[in-house]
């Protein structure tokens, strides 16, 4: 898939949507008594995929989301996150050279490190640091990394969007293929409809959710 194939604004938005929900996550996994987790698989607790860092920037552990994402471009080797483009890799190292001199405080990347790849649109990914004293399944733990890969995904239940925003069975089905990144015209097609009954749905969609742009509505979207 390359850039032109999808709506870019959208992808942001998309990366951006669930992250207050993605934070309670990990505060969870930070603060939760070890006995409350599964020290097996406790990163099966987040909704996206993930990996725990040590003080030396070594992977301890990676969720099932990870491994399904991981390709050539980036993936796990000899126990490092291996990242094929070298300014993102370079990124990485520099955030993890600070591990050994940063106080229990120190702030989380705002700023997501974006990894390139050959034949698919870029992985976002966010690094959230974690003090020696947060009660994980090893001490050692350093940071926990959030990998967003961009690109088509479902978009949430019609049938659930029709009774959060009152939308009739036509506008809900238009909203879950929008919340996905898809512009109104290539879901007409989708949908077997035409372009000016996709954009009225759209209009309509619009004043129902209170948004205005399509940016402003994938976000919403993907917070149900």
């Amino acid at each position: 898939m390359y850039l032109d194939e999808i709506n870019l604004e959208c992808e942001e938005k998309r990366a951006h949507a669930g992250l207050t929900r993605r934070v309670a996550e990990i505060g969870l996994l930070s603060h939760a008594p070890v006995g409350d987790l599964n020290t097996t698989d406790p990163l099966n607790i987040l909704s996206l995929p993930a990996l725990l860092l040590d003080l030396d920037g070594c992977v301890v552990e990676s969720n099932a989301a990870a491994g399904a994402l991981f390709d050539n471009d980036i993936r796990v080797r000899q126990r490092r996150l291996f990242i094929r483009d070298p300014d993102a890799r370079n990124k990485l190292r520099i955030y993890v050279d600070q591990f050994e001199y940063a106080t229990p405080r120190f702030a989380p990347s705002i700023e997501p490190i974006i990894v390139p790849r050959q034949e698919k649109l870029p992985v976002l990914v966010r690094i959230w640091p974690i003090d020696s004293g947060a009660r994980w399944p090893s001490s050692d733990v350093r940071a926990l990394l959030t990998l967003n890969s961009l690109g088509p995904r479902p978009g949430p239940p019609a049938a659930l969007l029709a009774k959060i925003f009152s939308l009739t069975p036509s506008e809900a089905k238009l909203a879950a293929i929008i919340a996905r990144g898809v512009g109104p015209d290539t879901a007409a097609i989708e949908l077997n409809i035409s372009r000016e009954t996709a954009r009225n749905q759209l209009k309509s969609i619009f004043a129902k959710t209170g948004t205005h742009r399509q940016g402003e509505l994938v976000a919403l979207l993907l917070q149900v």
